[in-house]
This record gives structure tokens, sequence and C-alpha cells, in this order.
């Protein structure tokens, strides 16, 4: 059974319920065979060629139960299976999507999405040569979605922090050992992310993540965080062993 209370593909108003009646149609009475991620969305695979995709904005997850007690406190679409089982898709800010598409591989077209900043295909020579094509600040080159996808504001201040590079560095002024540690840095922090399922408690003591606030000691140099805009986005980074633009 499907359960669809406010949350929608694209916030389409009162479209949403005909997007209900095509869920329902969709996967009432189907099962789900394979997920994939790329960038920030989740695809789960159904038994009759469709996908359920998820972006889960700031604060969105998934999560998969039977006791009711355990359901997240923001649910905005619920999908329940044969065997007693929920999952529930939450998002406290509403910032995120869910939907339903055919194919995968249009959908990462026609968003435009860059490699996957995890995937094979991304590999250190590939990296480099996605910042010689671009121009500006090494941290908007981060975030592009349509160079590197899966990359957010947090993680970008995260992977600049252990480089050693300002946030507003000119990509076309990296050196080819600072491109160098931006790669292995970006793998480290990411690895690192998932390995402790992105929880804030379990970063590293050397991450800037635990403490990303204005005025707080560097753990890496003793220095103090400092809070700017690149982009129109906050960005915190140490101002003594992040110098130099």
């Amino acid at each position: 059974m499907w359960q669809h209370q406010d949350i929608f593909w694209g916030h389409m108003g009162y479209a949403w319920i005909f997007w209900i009646i095509l869920a329902i149609i969709a996967l009432n009475g189907k099962s789900f065979e394979a997920t994939r991620r790329h960038g920030k969305y989740l695809f789960i695979k159904v038994n009759n060629e469709t996908w359920v995709v998820f972006h889960f904005g700031m604060t969105g997850f998934v999560r998969y139960y039977k006791d009711d007690s355990k359901a997240p406190e923001h649910v905005h679409c619920e999908i329940e299976f044969k065997n007693g089982f929920k999952l529930a898709y939450d998002s406290q800010r509403k910032l995120g999507h869910v939907g339903l598409i055919k194919s995968l591989d249009h959908f990462i077209r026609h968003r435009d999405l860059g490699v996957d900043a995890r995937s094979e295909e991304l590999d250190e020579k590939k990296f480099a040569d996605l910042l010689k094509e671009r121009r500006g600040a090494v941290k908007s080159f981060l975030m592009n979605q349509n160079v590197i996808a899966g990359i957010g504001n947090i993680y970008s201040d995260e992977i600049l922090y252990q480089s050693r590079i300002h946030p507003k560095k000119d990509v076309k002024k990296l050196s080819d050992q600072e491109i160098t540690d931006l790669y292995e840095k970006m793998n480290e922090v990411l690895d690192t992310a998932i390995d402790v399922r992105a929880d804030p408690d379990r970063m590293p003591s050397f991450f800037l993540i635990p403490r990303r606030k204005e005025g707080e000691q560097c753990t890496i140099c003793g220095g103090r965080i400092k809070k700017i805009k690149v982009n129109s986005r906050g960005t915190y980074f140490c101002s003594k062993h992040q110098k130099g633009k």
C-alpha cells in the first residue's frame, strides 16, 4: 500500500492527487528489485521497470521499520509491504522530493547531473580535467552538481579544510599538488561520512564538521574558524591554515 501526504515530485500543488493515483498504479502489488544512488538521489527499481526517486534535501531520510513506535516524526510518504514492514520518507524541512520515473539514465541526463563523486569513473585524471575546464571559486566547483554530483555545502567545507585550501581560491590557481590533495581528501571525507552514517558526533576529532561554528578553534593548526559567503552559501574555514586565494 502507498500512503502519501504532502511531499511530491517538484512540489506540484494540487497535481499531487494525480501523482498519488499514478503511484498506486505503479507500486501496488509490485516489489523492489534493486537500488542505485547518483549524487544526492536514491533510486529504487520496481519490478515493472519503474524507478522510485528520492531526493533528501538537507534533512530527509528513509526508515524501514515494522513497529509504529519507530516511525519517523515527519513522515511525508510511506510504502507498506506484505511482510508488515514500512518504508517511510521523512523530511522535516520539506526540502526533498519523491517521484516516479521510467528511465534512470534519461533522468540523469535530463537533470544534467555530473559524474557521481564516488564513482569509479571519477579517477584523479578525470577530476583534474574537470577542474581545468572550470573557473571561479574552488568551493563552487565542488558543489556544482552538473560537474560532480553528490557534494553539498557541509562536505565541500570539510574537503577544503582537510586539503588546506581557501574556499574562494580560483581553480585556475590550484597547483598540481593541490589538485591531488583535493581529490584524495574528497574521497577520504566522503568515505568517512559513509562509515559513520553522517553522524557529526562520530566524525574524527580532527574534522571541521563537529565544530562548524565561527570562533571555534581549528583542530589542525590551532587557528580560528571563520564564516564567509561563497556564492551566497555560508562557508566555514580556518583563517590560519587555509590562507590565500
